[in-house]
């Protein structure tokens, strides 16, 4: 869901939403604090984007409630849309030939980081939510989870490939069908990707960012401020410990 910029409540959701989670408390991230905050590169401040919108939405335990019980109202809200989308496609007997994704464009910062919003390559801002409905799926594969690395540069081609239709080679992604309909694939699937997002009105307030991202390790780099941060993602899901100068990761960054 997105904010209403401008707007104090940020989420604006339908009257007949604010009767849910009313009695619910939503848990705070465990890297929602100042401590993580202050772990950022030294050019993340006040006025960067990031921390404005935190300010916004979620600077007080208070106003956390209130905004992220919103969100959830809209997003409950979008699922029962898409719930309606679903059963018109059965009343209309086409949900067999029918290929659904449900995703998005973006990650979320949820005060993970002392931040709000999306646009740095951290795990809450560039992890999307992706569900398939495809009727070419597997029996055995229907309602499993799958933790290879797609993009969104692989829907074009997955839709393609739903249509019978070939990528172009000027698309970079891939057909991600195979992931769920074949028992072994044909190629080896990606085992890293690399992230990129361009400087927003100025580099204080939405520096540049790149990143490899791999399972186990990202990389990140920010070129306005020639800084490099590395983050064991095995061992530090919440990107706390910066590893950069870590000695013994120096063979890793070669």
């Amino acid at each position: 869901p997105h904010a209403e910029d401008g707007n104090p409540l940020q989420y604006l959701v339908q009257n007949e939403s604010l009767a849910l989670y009313v009695n619910d408390t939503i848990p705070v991230a465990m890297s929602a604090t100042e401590e993580a905050w202050k772990k950022l590169p030294n050019f993340f401040v006040d006025i960067n984007e990031g921390r404005n919108r935190f300010f916004w939405r979620f600077d007080t335990p208070e106003k956390y409630q209130t905004m992220m019980k919103n969100y959830y109202r809209l997003i409950s809200e979008i699922d029962s849309t898409s719930g309606k989308i679903v059963k018109e496609l059965e009343d209309q007997g086409i949900i067999d030939e029918t290929l659904v994704i449900f995703t998005t464009d973006n990650g979320y910062f949820h005060a993970e980081h002392g931040l709000a919003d999306k646009w740095y390559p951290y795990q809450e801002s560039i992890r999307v939510p992706m569900i398939i409905r495809d009727p070419r799926m597997a029996k055995d594969k229907i309602g499993t989870l799958n933790d290879d690395f797609t993009l969104s540069i692989d829907l074009a081609p997955t839709i393609l490939g739903a249509a019978g239709l070939p990528t172009p080679n000027v698309m970079h992604g891939r057909d991600f069908a195979p992931l769920y309909t074949e028992e072994k694939l044909k190629e080896p699937w990606r085992r890293e990707f690399f992230y990129e997002h361009p400087v927003h009105l100025r580099e204080d307030i939405i520096p540049a960012s790149e990143a490899l991202v791999r399972k186990d390790f990202k990389y990140m780099f920010w070129p306005n401020y020639n800084v490099e941060q590395l983050f064991d993602l095995k061992n530090d899901t919440y990107e706390l410990n910066d590893l950069i100068n870590s000695t013994s990761h120096k063979e890793l960054l070669k």
